[in-house]
């Protein structure tokens, strides 16, 4: 999987640099699925030169088997006419043409490696293109969310506190103060009707527990 394994390294570096250069993450995102449909058309385009190669070698390896087989006829010819002399030469050149067959028929099983290689690597490439554009807006979001917690931990390295534990005694501050705000806002904000109805049930109460002391008063003479 070298081809992948380039890519991710690219990637990796790219995003990486995005990142420090506090770049968009939709723009992080767009720039790695674009390198991977740049990588998509080449890996495209050297699969069909090497198909096309291939298909020319194997045209060739037909015509050079053909040619030995003809200068096999030839020879045969050659020795039911009398003729050895002519017939060791049709042979030689029978075998010259046999081993350049032989010679191509290697390449092209090499070749054909090379091909099924490429092939499986491009489905791959292709199923994480598909995947990379179906799940752009889920990504997009994680890595806003990979780049703020990395700000995140620069801020808290940079706090000048004497230990960890003043750093969540300063949060801890923070989410108190937060707390009592939103107390005070919401004491604020309360609806009229509702103060109203929140007074008679406090008089009801303190009218109850009146009562009550007054009969245990009684109950003590």
């Amino acid at each position: 999987m070298e081809w992948l394994e380039r890519i991710s390294r690219v990637l990796r570096s790219q995003i990486n640099s995005l990142i420090k250069e506090e770049e968009d993450p939709e723009k992080v995102l767009e720039t790695a699925i674009a390198q991977i449909e740049q990588e998509l058309i080449a890996m495209r385009r050297a699969l069909a030169e090497t198909i096309a190669i291939n298909k020319s070698a194997q045209r060739q390896l037909v015509q050079y088997q053909k040619t030995a087989e003809k200068w096999y006829e030839r020879a045969t010819i050659a020795i039911e006419k009398g003729n050895e002399l002519l017939a060791r030469e049709a042979l030689i050149d029978r075998q010259n043409y046999q081993i350049q067959a032989q010679r191509i028929e290697n390449q092209l099983e090499q070749q054909n490696q090379v091909v099924e290689k490429v092939k499986q690597d491009l489905r791959t490439l292709e199923r994480k293109y598909a995947e990379a554009k179906a799940k752009k807006s889920l990504n997009v979001a994680r890595l806003r969310s990979a780049i703020a917690s990395q700000r995140l931990q620069g801020i808290v390295g940079n706090l000048n506190s004497g230990s960890s534990s003043s750093i969540f005694e300063h949060i801890e501050s923070r989410i108190i103060d937060l707390e009592a705000e939103s107390q005070i806002t919401q004491s604020l904000s309360t609806d009229p009707l509702e103060k109203q109805f929140m007074s008679l049930e406090m008089d009801k109460i303190i009218d109850t527990e009146i009562v009550n002391l007054k009969a245990k008063k009684l109950t003590s003479r």
